[in-house]
């Protein structure tokens, strides 16, 4: 086998009913520049690199979003390579005739880093090919064939020449984008209130010519976050 064949990084621990399936370091860093008279670059010195990873999964059995803490820290790499990351974005897509996939990303925080505030998820998402609204957060009167469902926090990294020495995290939040075939004409979605989702972007009618009425709607849940004990 070719030694450079891909090998997707599991940046986020093991998690039942997720398979990596690719991955991305997320690698950035920073250049200062010193120039002259005319303008021109004299000196440059380049700092701060930090990783924003992310893992792409296939859903190869069910999966539990309990399991998926927004704000966690996690560690890859051992020993003087390791670096600490906390989980910020999971991003669930699921489709009619369509495998589902997930991609859970975050950010490098400070090497002494715990976690300080966290927003738990829940749900269940299995591997079926369908549109799935794993959060409870739409009621429908016709077939959905899209829902894309993603959950965030806001990452607060306080950096020192481009190093991480402090993180927290806040704004948890699930936003729902649903997608559904109207073949009566007189279909509506509506957002599930009881489950804590409002709609936040109205439903928006599509016309096509010779097909049938598609609607789309955003829904938003605010999550509460939880202090480390």
């Amino acid at each position: 086998m070719n030694n450079g064949f891909s090998a997707p990084v599991n940046y986020w621990g093991s998690i039942d009913g997720l398979t990596p399936k690719s991955s991305s370091d997320g690698k950035t860093s920073s250049v200062a520049e010193a120039p002259n008279e005319y303008g021109d670059t004299v000196a440059h010195d380049v700092y701060g690199e930090v990783l924003a990873p992310s893992t792409e999964y296939a859903v190869t059995g069910e999966v539990d979003l309990s399991d998926i803490v927004l704000g966690s820290i996690h560690t890859i790499g051992t020993g003087a390579a390791a670096k600490k990351l906390m989980l910020t974005q999971v991003q669930i897509s699921t489709q009619a005739s369509n495998p589902p996939t997930v991609t859970i990303s975050g950010v490098e925080v400070e090497a002494t880093a715990t976690a300080k505030r966290t927003y738990a998820l829940a749900g269940t998402l299995t591997p079926r090919s369908k549109a799935q609204d794993v959060c409870g957060a739409f009621t429908a009167s016709a077939n959905f064939t899209q829902i894309n469902t993603t959950a965030a926090v806001d990452p607060h990294v306080q950096t020192v020449k481009g190093v991480p020495v402090a993180s927290d995290a806040s704004h948890g939040r699930i936003e729902v984008q649903a997608t559904l075939t109207d073949p009566t004409g007189n279909g509506a979605i509506t957002a599930a209130q009881a489950g804590g989702f409002t709609v936040t972007a109205s439903p928006a009618e599509t016309d096509p010519d010779a097909n049938y009425i598609t609607r789309a709607a955003t829904a938003t849940k605010y999550l509460t976050g939880t202090e480390a004990a």
